[in-house]
């Protein structure tokens, strides 16, 4: 790392697909614990890339993305546990018993302030936050679903016999700087058959479209992505509402639900980027209050699940125009 600031292109990265977005908000949230001026900014250039801006070198960069990668390995929040009826006795997902949540949120918040509290006044405390920030990404322990288990987010895409931190952790365990290095500067290969979270808009898997059928087929993808993703997660909070969970951008649906998100032109950092993306109402916004955030484009993709309401997958974003004023 150098002390001169510098701008990283992220050609493989594509701000109109859902994985590519959240995958350089993870990017944004590792740089910023080796640089907390880091930041990045979207420019079209024929579609929307990042540009990291930073002190890290390329070669830096990734290794500095790899080392935070690795870390989520120790963090308390993917080792979330819980019983479960059938064949394996503990499941490793989003969806708890209420109270257990409720009691596992409590202790992350207990060891985040205490880690707080052990360390010097002018000591970072990004890390401390980290498994707080993920928990509250994963869901809320007021809202349920219809078997009376903790609702997790939106983006939960994973059902059946797949298990959400299950998936995480094979992840962290097998993502190299190879991976790290496609996911960022592409092109984007499919050729791992590394887990995959379902968040990318370019992988359809639809029957009519293909020449066989895609279900007995193993999924193949960007694993790189898909992880730098999971870390992007904490910009997305779960909040309640009422005795209902509402997640950040999310509309619609459970089932038929859309996620929307936004771009911007001006560099921002993790702060910043976490509060612009909370901005309500982004679709009713004119052109003048978009500019005025900075804010150069919305995207919006809506969400396909299995008929059971389980696996999901994202169809190709749609451009939100400006509201005309």
């Amino acid at each position: 790392m150098t002390n001169e600031r510098a701008i990283i292109e992220l050609p493989g990265l594509d701000g109109a697909n859902p994985l590519s977005f959240l995958a350089a908000l993870g990017l944004l949230a590792l740089v910023s614990d080796a640089d907390d001026e880091a930041s990045i900014a979207w420019e079209e250039r024929g579609r929307w890339i990042p540009l990291l801006h930073s002190r890290l070198s390329r070669p830096d960069l990734i290794e500095q993305a790899l080392e935070g990668l690795a870390q989520w390995r120790s963090e308390p929040v993917i080792a979330l546990e819980y019983p479960k009826a059938g064949k394996r006795p503990v499941a490793q997902d989003l969806k708890p018993p209420p109270e257990l949540y409720r009691s596992f949120l409590q202790t992350l918040i207990h060891r985040s302030h205490e880690i707080i509290r052990l360390r010097s006044s002018g000591e970072r405390t990004t890390a401390a936050r980290r498994s707080p920030d993920h928990a509250a990404a994963f869901a809320t322990d007021v809202a349920v679903d219809n078997n009376g288990n903790t609702k997790p987010t939106a983006l939960h895409f994973t059902a059946g016999q797949q298990e959400f931190l299950v998936m995480v952790r094979e992840l962290i365990d097998g993502v190299t700087a190879v991976h790290v290095e496609e996911a960022l500067f592409g092109p984007w290969t499919y050729s791992s058959e590394l887990p995959v979270l379902g968040w990318d808009s370019s992988a359809t898997r639809d029957y009519a479209l293909r020449a066989d059928d895609p279900s007995g087929n193993k999924k193949t993808g960007v694993p790189g992505a898909d992880l730098l993703a999971f870390a992007g997660l904490s910009f997305i909070p779960v909040v309640p509402i009422g005795r209902s969970a509402a997640t950040t951008g999310w509309s619609g649906s459970w089932k038929f639900g859309t996620w929307q998100w936004c771009l911007w032109s001006v560099p921002l950092g993790r702060r910043v980027v976490r509060s612009l993306l909370q901005t309500p109402d982004l679709e009713h916004f004119p052109s003048d209050a978009r500019l005025a955030r900075g804010i150069c484009a919305v995207f919006r993709s809506r969400v396909r699940r299995s008929e059971q309401g389980g696996y999901g997958s994202f169809l190709p974003a749609d451009v939100v125009p400006p509201q005309k004023p």
